[in-house]
């Protein structure tokens, strides 16, 4: 590569080298040696929110989907006071008790009392690979599914209750009309007792002998 001599600025084919943190060529003529700094290798962008390696072209995360117009502001949602004083606070022993399995129930629990499965979810992302975390994202997902398919149920019933009420009204309906039938049959029928009065008594004459 040819280049320009910063002592004798002879323009001369010179011979790089790596050295540390910078490329050093030695000019042939004057023997002086040049140091050119490297710029620092820019990090490839990762996403905020599940850290995927994303193109700096790309419209949305290719791990969670996130759109690229969310991605700035991610991080300071994320820190959003979305969740209540006492599941911020069992989060909070569960940091500084890592290890206590007492502790992650307890976040469990404030997160299934005040539906806060998605918060807590975040946190324990945070951690990354950790087992700890891993474990406690599926106890996590299943309380939540669990929670859904509950809600899912009562509404069911719910919905249903209308129409077996409307059943129980047409069924005592009929059974007032097939009362009423009965009763008008009976009053109305000619009785088979009644007797007819007697008329006046005819005696045949006696003939005599």
């Amino acid at each position: 590569m040819r280049v320009e001599c910063e002592s004798c600025h002879e323009l001369v084919t010179a011979g790089f080298a790596l050295a540390g943190d910078a490329l050093r060529a030695t000019c042939p003529v004057c023997r002086h040696a040049m140091t050119v700094p490297l710029a620092p290798a820019t990090a490839a962008p990762v996403c905020p929110k599940c850290g995927a390696t994303r193109r700096g072209d790309a419209t949305a995360c290719p791990g969670c989907g996130l759109a690229g117009t969310r991605m700035a502001d991610y991080p300071e949602a994320r820190e959003a006071p979305e969740a209540p004083d006492p599941v911020r606070a069992a989060w909070a022993r569960v940091a500084d008790a890592w290890s206590d399995p007492a502790r992650h129930d307890e976040l469990l629990q404030q997160a299934a009392a005040h539906r806060c499965y998605a918060w807590v979810a975040g946190r324990y992302r945070t951690r990354g690979g950790d087992p700890i975390a891993e474990r406690q994202l599926d106890r996590l997902r299943r309380a939540a599914e669990a929670t859904l398919l509950a809600g899912a149920t009562v509404r069911r019933e719910a919905a249903a209750t209308p129409y077996r009420g409307t059943i129980v009204v047409l069924a005592l309906l009929v059974a007032a009309v097939v009362v009423g039938l009965v009763y008008v049959a009976l009053v109305g029928a000619p009785s088979d007792a009644t007797i007819a009065p007697a008329g006046p008594s005819q005696f045949a004459p006696v003939r005599g002998h």
